[in-house]
């Protein structure tokens, strides 16, 4: 009798331990959709991203966008817990609230307030994305010197980002906060990714075309749009209202001028960006890279000056493609991650004759923000495909 309850014991003793350690072997993984690779060994991790990067719109779900509550979308370095940098940490093994400059949560988020106390020397989760941020931002981010190099236009570009946008509530301080722990977190990261561009497009065609037209009524329209809509509904005033004043002519060639300065600074900026990452980071760590994605893939035009913009648009997707995938010189250093799957998850945009009853009942910005960002299954996905890049050659 005793041997059988030692038996009994031993048993009940081993069924404990691999339930507990088949608890422990999940505890980690909360992103089913997501290949595991928390095997690799990889103990730090670093992002560089906009505002894909953050989750942004990431907590809503559907494609009726006037359900979509637009004010619970997230700012000050906030992050969610859709985001695909944190299924990647958590792929990896990670904790996930354990991140500098990020908030982590389930539903809404909640805030970790020793990430900006700094008290720890050593993270296992760097989270530099914020929403809006171009190309000169992140230079920035590495380089404070170089805002002294650069034009009037790209500085008045970078100052509306930093102190006018939303991606912190900080302002400039935060942003100094960033630039002054960036170099040390750099140097602790196995595992790199970086991804942005697509602001690149948005905020030169927009603000400088602006300026260079010099139109009162198209400065109007334009202003107004953007203060109620946010840029989506901008450029949809841009082109209509040039259209009525009979300046498209002009509005177009300006804006054509805007996109290739845009194309050619993020081909200088993601170069010496590169450079100073490269420099700086582990000599074993590996850095991957995304492509970036036509937002308006599944935008369909039935107006000519509108064709034209999605044409433009799709254009300077490629322009950017081409330096991150084929011309820069460090091209060879690191690992780019194609994201064009993505667009297959994204919403459907609603069709244009539904546009007006959208800007007349103030949920155009919302309809354009929330087709360009994915949602969780698009996010799910964009995990997967880094992911499934960082196992294919981190060992190697």
């Amino acid at each position: 009798m005793k041997n059988f309850k030692r038996f009994i014991a031993a048993l009940m003793a081993t069924v404990i331990v691999a339930t507990l350690s088949g608890i422990s072997a999940f505890a980690t993984k909360a992103y089913p959709g997501v290949e595991d690779a928390s095997n690799l060994g990889v103990t730090s991790y670093l992002c560089f991203g906009d505002s894909i990067a953050t989750g942004y719109l990431s907590e809503q779900s559907g494609e009726d966008f006037r359900k979509i509550n637009i004010a619970q979308t997230l700012r000050d370095g906030e992050t969610t817990t859709n985001a695909y940098p944190t299924m990647i940490a958590d792929a990896l093994g990670l904790d996930v609230k354990d991140n500098p400059f990020g908030y982590f949560g389930n539903g809404n988020t909640q805030k970790n307030n020793e990430a900006w106390s700094w008290k720890q020397s050593k993270y296992a989760f760097y989270n530099y994305a914020r929403d809006g941020l171009t190309s000169h931002e992140f230079r920035l981010l590495l380089d404070p010197s170089y805002y002294n190099q650069m034009t009037e236009e790209e500085r008045n570009i970078s100052d509306n980002i930093i102190l006018g946008g939303d991606f912190t509530k900080r302002g400039m301080g935060g942003f100094k906060t960033m630039q002054k722990h960036i170099h040390y977190d750099l140097k602790q990261a196995d595992v790199i990714t970086a991804w942005f561009g697509s602001n690149d497009l948005l905020f030169y065609v927009l603000q400088t075309t602006l300026s260079i037209v010099n139109d009162n009524s198209i400065s109007s329209a334009v202003n107004g749009a953007l203060a109620a809509f946010g840029i989506g509904g901008a450029l949809d005033a841009l082109v209509n209202t040039a259209v009525l004043v009979g300046k498209l002519p002009l509005v177009l060639a300006t804006m054509v001028t805007q996109s290739s300065k845009a194309n050619a600074a993020f081909a200088e900026n993601w170069d010496a960006f590169m450079g100073m990452v490269l420099a700086e980071k582990k000599p074993n760590a590996k850095i991957y890279v995304g492509d970036i994605y036509n937002s308006n893939a599944g935008l369909k035009f039935t107006s000519t000056s509108q064709f034209r913009v999605g044409q433009l648009l799709g254009f300077s997707t490629n322009e950017i493609n081409n330096v991150i995938r084929n011309t820069s010189k460090y091209r060879s250093q690191y690992t780019v991650v194609h994201t064009s799957g993505v667009e297959q998850y994204l919403p459907e945009w609603a069709p244009i004759d539904q546009w007006q009853s959208a800007l007349d009942e103030g949920y155009f910005y919302t309809m354009f923000m929330a087709t360009a960002h994915p949602q969780r299954e698009g996010q799910i996905y964009l995990a997967n495909e880094f992911v499934k890049a960082i196992k294919g050659n981190y060992l190697s």
